[in-house]
């Protein structure tokens, strides 16, 4: 048996599965994850959506390795960072691996952020949360978010240019944010597409039961559905199909204006020019810092959304810093996948 084989006996367990969520972005994620898991001799056996690890508990504390999907879930200590210290901290006492991976660290207290030191491997998506954790004394790698290797693949040959379409506005976390961008798009005869898909089949998860439900219903308001439900479950009803989809909107656009971290990740990666408004945490500008783009001319606030009247192309400055950006970012990746893959024996 060669040493691939050895690695493909295995048991791979993957949490922080986010696709419940009916995202572009999640779906993005996750195919570059379990996509890179595969490409190193590693596939995942199991995928478990959400954090919720104890109600797989015998599979996620007998793998032989748990690879988290962290994303933007861990911060202010919600629940979630609870959740990952912990099995992390339950997999060491028994001597098996952990892998905290494509997450973002933000606003956690200090002894949190020291727990980190259970894992393995931790590697954060971002320098701001880099420099967070490493100010812990713990050793981390660094490579953006997976979203930016799913649209550097899908980046097309010919490069965006101005006047390819309408200016194209998505979505935010936040519903109130929703709301103005979605007016901002009226106002502006715009395209609105936010990042959010409509649900076609259930999936595990209480996250995709309740959009589940809460999409059932819009469908039996009808038009009214617009006005009468939360901004983020209309979303699901009228966003693309599919990433291939979302992804060749974004390319036709005119440049596009969103408050979504991975429209924004999908924008960076595909060379289409972006404004954003800040998320729930700072991951939004912690990206395009990290992409070398001036925060000045590439992020606004709500009230500054009420002037806006386009999206500025790229400079040849700019275009320039993007491109050693994914450069530096594809290394990342494949250092981060091989390390994953040193973890097993």
């Amino acid at each position: 048996m060669n040493h691939s084989e050895c690695l493909s006996a295995q048991r791979i367990v993957v949490l922080g599965d986010t696709r419940d969520l009916y995202h572009h972005g999640c779906e993005a994620v996750l195919a570059q994850l379990l996509g890179g898991l595969a490409g190193a001799g590693i596939p995942a056996d199991l995928v478990i959506a959400g954090m919720d690890w104890k109600s797989h508990a015998d599979a996620c504390l007998g793998a032989d390795l748990v690879v988290i999907n962290g994303e933007g879930s861990l911060h202010d200590n919600s629940p979630a960072v609870l959740n990952v210290l912990e099995i992390a901290s339950r997999r060491r006492e028994l001597g098996r691996r952990t892998a905290l991976v494509n997450s973002s660290w933000f606003a956690n207290d200090p002894a949190s952020t020291r727990g980190l030191a259970a894992f393995d491997l931790v590697a954060m998506r971002d320098p701001r949360s880099r420099q967070e954790v490493a100010a812990a004394g713990i050793a981390t790698l660094e490579a953006p978010d997976l979203a930016v290797r799913e649209g550097m693949a899908r980046r097309p040959r010919e490069p965006w240019h101005e006047g390819a379409g309408l200016v194209m506005v998505s979505d935010s976390t936040r519903a109130e944010k929703t709301r103005v961008l979605r007016e901002l798009a009226r106002k502006r005869g715009w395209t609105y597409l936010p990042v959010l898909y409509p649900p076609v089949v259930p999936r595990p998860g209480a996250k995709s039961r309740k959009i589940w439900k809460k999409c059932r219903m819009a469908r039996m308001m009808g038009p009214l559905a617009g006005w009468l439900m939360s901004p983020r479950y209309y979303a699901h009803l009228i966003g693309a199909p599919d990433l291939e989809s979302y992804c060749r909107k974004l390319v036709e656009s005119g440049g596009v204006v969103t408050g979504r971290f991975h429209t924004a990740c999908l924008c960076v990666a595909l060379g289409v020019p972006v404004v954003v408004v800040s998320s729930n945490t700072p991951k939004i500008e912690a990206l395009l810092t990290d992409a070398g783009l001036d925060l000045t001319k590439r992020a606004t606030t709500m009230d500054g959304l009420q002037g806006m009247t386009g999206v500025p192309a790229y400079s040849p400055q700019e275009l320039e810093l993007l491109r050693q950006f994914r450069a530096t970012a594809e290394v990342r990746f494949e250092e981060l996948f091989a390390a994953i893959r040193r973890l097993l024996p």
